[in-house]
């Protein structure tokens, strides 16, 4: 009967130490997909109002690293990707179909096409078409994006860091 008991503890210990231990992390290098987290942040698709563009938003930019950091109060829906602009449709789908545009988030690559694009109108340029990539989180935290490649003939690159803040 003891022995039933110490079996029955050891495997009563193990489940409890399994059920303790931290998630297994993904790699690196799988791409990321909408509704893919990163530690507190939800990378997902979002085309409400609510949704603050970086290309409308102009934060702090470091020259010397091409980097542009930007404070958010936690709760906001924030689209990170790079976009061209165009005076018509026409222009926007030509400028589109010509880009070679990557984009990474903490190091690990996005799947563009799995997230999209998005017609919007900028204040100043007009319209212009976006990568539907959008973060949000619930908790205080930082999180960097980078840019790279060609986009309506000129270079796309940089960075963005948004530190999520209490508002």
């Amino acid at each position: 009967m003891k022995k039933i008991v110490y079996l029955t503890l050891i495997v009563l210990f193990v489940i409890i130490l399994g059920a303790c231990a931290k998630a297994t992390p993904q790699p690196a290098d799988e791409m990321i997909n909408p509704g893919d987290k990163i530690g507190d942040f939800l990378i997902t698709t979002s085309d409400d109002d609510s949704v603050i563009y970086t290309t409308k938003v102009h934060c702090p930019f470091d020259p010397s690293t091409k980097t542009e950091t930007c404070e958010i109060d936690i709760g906001t829906k924030v689209n990170v990707a790079l976009g061209v602009y165009g005076d018509s449709v026409e222009k926007l789908d030509t400028y589109w179909s010509g880009q070679t545009y990557m984009m990474t988030i903490e190091g690990r690559p996005v799947n563009l096409q799995a997230f999209g694009s998005i017609d919007i109108t900028h204040p100043i340029v007009g319209k212009m078409r976006v990568w539907n990539v959008v973060i949000v989180t619930d908790k205080p935290g930082k999180i960097t994006i980078q840019h790279s490649g060609e986009m309506a003939g000129d270079s796309a690159e940089g960075t963005n860091i948004l530190i999520y803040i209490m508002p």
